[in-house]
């Protein structure tokens, strides 16, 4: 589920699905129910989402203000 293998296509992996989420960077600072439903249709079920920002979280491209649930995406040079 997390990464493709024999099993789980790369497009129903986590990995892929992180892109979803990516994509919403337009908005640079949102709140974690807004971006779950922005994105609601792209996965399975929150567990999905839960583990894509996870990854994103553990990969530093988002900060989680876990007190005010908002979600800001780093900038990088």
């Amino acid at each position: 589920m997390i990464y493709p293998n024999k099993h789980i296509r790369f497009e129903e992996s986590i990995i892929y699905k992180m892109i979803y989420l990516l994509e919403a960077q337009e908005y640079s600072e949102m709140t974690i129910s807004e971006l779950f439903t922005k994105t609601i249709s792209k996965f399975q079920n929150a567990d999905e989402f839960i583990y894509s920002l996870d990854v994103l979280y553990i990969l530093d491209e988002i900060e989680i203000d876990f007190e005010n649930e908002i979600i800001k995406y780093v900038k990088r040079n």
